[in-house]
């Protein structure tokens, strides 16, 4: 059983308590519903979490710009180690909103947990060199190429996510078999070592972690994003689909603060640079160094569809998911 899948059942119950609690218009999820949304004037405060490295860093910019504020909207980062471990929270009431990667938006959808994704979250370009993620290996591995890593231990964040498709997928279009990999979950900041002690053959870092690793003598093997597909949407937002109906003005502020956030960087990239040592622990001479993420303004829904092409391919579900009903419909 997946770590994930676990974690859905463990939860599972709780997530059915709150749901039906706020259907019956009990406590619920606390941030009250307004008709004139939230304000400067009438900030609301919500818990959003987000996954260690460049996502967490995007919404930690954009509370330190102000542009959250400005919605009204008084943010709480949640900083986790995956995906996979913000779902329990939305379900709970935990988190007001979480960003997590696709795949596990999607499998848990597909496990019957009534979440949805409400905005984008990072995304690629189609330049391999501007990738922020990347698998890693020691600068003395034998490993060469994607197809090398056939039959080795692979380090991910979690397991069941994002890595393990484009892992996947990446071996699959190198000719390699897909499932000849074995995947050991760590965080980010626990890979390196492994890595250099030789625990593991591999690991998929994101930035600034890929910036860091290469500054401590570690080999770039490939960017597993880029290599996947171009111009990949790997990270979502989402909420479960009961604090959306008790709270689309919150919803509809933090689209908005997300997608000035995102309009930001994209502007000044060398702002959001410039941030990083206070927001994510760089150094600041590598903060020049870290390949940003692209964010864009809506979801995309052709990276959703790779997702769940390839997650029913590998295994990971018995059924395609319905990409449709998993994402918010603007409007």
């Amino acid at each position: 059983m997946s770590r994930l899948a676990s974690r859905i059942i463990r939860y599972g119950g709780a997530a059915l308590l709150v749901l039906t609690t706020a259907a019956c218009g009990g406590s619920g999820p606390t941030t009250p519903a307004d008709a004139d949304g939230p304000s400067r004037e009438r900030p609301v405060a919500i818990k959003v979490g987000d996954i260690e490295g460049a996502p967490a860093s995007f919404l930690a910019f954009g509370i330190q710009q102000g542009f959250f504020t400005e919605q009204g909207l008084d943010v709480a980062l949640v900083r986790q180690q995956g995906g996979a471990a913000i779902v329990p929270g939305l379900v709970s009431g935990d988190l007001a909103i979480g960003g997590s990667n696709a795949v596990s938006m999607l499998l848990a959808r597909s496990r019957g947990i009534p979440v949805r994704i409400i905005a984008p979250g990072t995304s690629v370009g189609a330049d391999p060199a501007r990738d922020f993620s990347a698998v890693v290996v020691a600068a003395n591995s034998p490993i060469r190429t994607v197809s090398d890593l056939a039959g080795r231990t692979v380090a991910v964040n979690t397991l069941t996510n994002v890595s393990e498709v484009v892992l996947k997928a990446s071996l699959e279009k190198a000719g390699a078999d897909p499932n000849s990999i074995t995947f050991l979950e760590l965080g980010f900041p626990e890979m390196l070592p492994a890595v250099t002690q030789g625990r593991v053959a591999a690991a998929l870092v994101i930035e600034p972690f890929v910036t860091i690793a290469v500054g401590q003598g570690v080999r770039v093997l490939f960017r597993p994003y880029v290599e996947a597909k171009p111009n990949l949407a790997v990270g979502t937002y989402a909420a479960s689909e009961a604090y959306i109906r008790a709270n689309p003005a919150v919803v509809r502020a933090f689209q908005r603060a997300a997608a000035r956030t995102a309009a930001h960087i994209t502007a000044h990239p060398e702002e959001y640079r410039a941030a990083l040592p206070g927001i994510a622990n760089v150094r600041p001479d590598l903060a020049p160094k870290v390949n940003i993420p692209v964010w864009g303004t809506g979801v995309d829904v052709e990276s959703l569809e790779f997702f769940a092409d390839r997650m029913a391919r590998y295994g990971l579900v018995e059924t395609k998911p319905d990409v449709a009903a998993a994402h918010l419909q603007p409007g």
